[in-house]
């Protein structure tokens, strides 16, 4: 009976998180294909289906430039994750493998710019990408991210709990340590390598504060700064930022649905040794 009570219980968690976490999204969904009218004011009424329509979603890429946008979103996102996993994995090897002057004082310095909030540093990341010029470009949007402090630890973590035989094994074969590093311990941490490419296309797909910073330029805007251009001081296109917003969720989506076997995996593969 009490086995009973326990199930009953965790369906009814399960249930009450699906429901908080998607119904703002079906909202979302369907308020992007009414009218603007039917979004403002008392009137408001997602579920006029009478009144649904696609043609928000025309309207976003004719009348706005959507579509930059998104092309901006995704070079960006595409360099950072890969720039990430390289780099993060250079960091990080020397970190878990191998001892060095300072190794403390580094591994410190990581987890201190985690703890750092991304805010506290937009004044000084400004002022350097003003005075290298990068400002207004895709280097400033790009600069920024390409090593990630999470990542240099999560990775360390995770080559840690990796056995030690392994680089002996490929020493004993004549391998260098940059080929251990490609050859026996990346293969081995597929799962982190996933998850860490959910993280950060994420992380950077949904960045606005320093993107508005650092671009004024209308034609490098990013999905994040275009969608809050529709609102201004006198009115909001509510009807086209719910499309907006809809479409941004695909490549988040579709990337989390095809990695997902490696996301819990790669969250839990380093906490057991550190």
């Amino acid at each position: 009976m009490n086995g009973a009570l326990k199930r009953t219980g965790y369906v009814a968690a399960l249930v009450g998180i699906v429901l908080f976490c998607g119904v703002p999204f079906v909202w979302m969904v369907l308020a992007s294909l009414q009218p603007l009218q039917n979004l403002l004011g008392a009137q408001m009424d997602v579920f006029a289906f009478a009144d649904a329509t696609l043609d928000n979603y025309a309207r976003l890429f004719e009348q706005k430039d959507f579509a930059r946008w998104f092309v901006n979103s995704l070079v960006v996102c595409i360099v950072v994750v890969l720039a990430n996993l390289v780099f993060d994995s250079l960091i990080a090897y020397p970190l878990a493998r191998m001892n060095f002057w300072g190794k403390p004082i580094v591994l410190l310095l990581v987890v201190a710019a985690i703890m750092i909030p991304a805010q506290v540093i937009l004044v000084p990341l400004y002022i350097q990408m003003r005075d290298l010029g990068w400002l207004n470009s895709y280097a400033a949007l790009i600069a920024p991210y390409v090593v990630s402090p999470t990542g240099i630890f999560l990775l360390r973590q995770t080559f840690m709990a990796m056995p030690r035989e392994l680089d002996e094994a490929a020493f004993i074969d004549g391998a260098s340590r940059l080929r251990t590093l490609w050859s026996v311990l990346v293969p081995n941490a597929l799962a982190m390598y996933g998850t860490l490419a959910v993280l950060k296309f994420m992380w950077t797909w949904g960045e606005f504060a320093w993107p508005s910073l650092a671009v004024n330029d209308a034609d490098l805007r990013t999905i994040p700064v275009g969608l809050a251009s529709m609102r201004s001081q006198f009115a909001t296109e509510w009807d086209l930022l719910m499309a907006g917003s809809v479409v941004a969720i695909i490549p988040v989506a579709l990337l989390f649905a095809f990695l997902q076997k490696y996301f819990v995996a790669g969250l839990t593969s380093g906490a057991v040794k550190g």
